[in-house]
């Protein structure tokens, strides 16, 4: 009983913090033991209380972004979750930087659910599917580091990476690196979205610490939530690209 009033409470408190900046100047705190509720006045009395908080959380949760056309399912080195993640984090990377990006990534770990199925996708799904306070950010990468980077990918097994990017494993390593079908330019920078996991040394990437971050100040379920919403208003379908980009 006591777990589900605390993730009632915290889920509700995410939800509000994710839609709108809170600035709290004082709070009265009052603290209540359920134990100490359920043996004087019962179960009854601990639902009395838990029932405004899930009543609230489950319209929140509840609320239909889109219509997958496909069931999804994580898988490496490729997958056409990870394709359609990945997408929709350089769509929206675009949206939020007032510099083209070039790629996206996202950690294979950082998609905690192994298969979305066909048909609604609902706020909570993505909730499921993202449960981490992890924010979108961009680096800006030269070839070197860039590089290193996808070598930690191909070493790992293969991770979620964006459209227009493709390259091969060879012994843990990434080879025949292409960016729209041309070759890994030694002499340029390349813009890359990520997790502010991977970007803070996450995933054996601790190469990446020094570099400076251009912050969405978004966490990474909120934009996919946002690009789902933007589909939805603007009437577009749910498309999923099934090509494959490690090899």
């Amino acid at each position: 009983m006591l777990k589900s009033i605390i993730l009632c409470t915290f889920l509700l408190f995410t939800i509000a913090c994710s839609s709108s900046k809170q600035h709290i100047s004082d709070v009265n705190v009052e603290y209540v033991r359920a134990s100490e509720i359920y043996d004087h006045e019962g179960p009854s009395k601990i639902q009395e209380m838990i029932i405004p908080y899930k009543t609230e959380m489950e319209s929140e949760m509840g609320l239909i972004l889109g219509y997958l056309p496909e069931d999804l399912i994580k898988d490496r080195p490729n997958s056409n979750m990870g394709n359609w993640f990945a997408d929709a984090l350089l769509e929206m990377s675009n949206k939020y930087d007032n510099q083209n990006v070039d790629i996206a990534i996202q950690n294979y770990g950082g998609l905690r659910i192994p298969f979305l199925a066909k048909g609604e996708i609902t706020k909570g799904n993505i909730y499921e599917l993202m449960p981490f306070d992890n924010k979108l950010i961009v680096l800006d990468l030269n070839a070197t580091l860039l590089q290193r980077l996808l070598d930690e990918i191909a070493n790992s097994g293969g991770w979620p990476i964006s459209q227009g990017l493709n390259f091969k494993i060879d012994n843990g390593k990434a080879v025949a690196i292409k960016f729209n079908e041309m070759d890994l330019d030694i002499n340029k920078t390349y813009r890359v979205a990520m997790p502010d996991y991977i970007a803070n040394g996450g995933g054996d990437c601790d190469f990446l610490i020094e570099i400076e971050q251009k912050h969405s100040g978004t966490y990474i379920r909120d934009v996919i939530i946002e690009y789902l919403s933007d589909l939805k208003n603007q009437n577009r379908e749910i498309t999923i690209d099934k090509s494959k980009r490690i090899f």
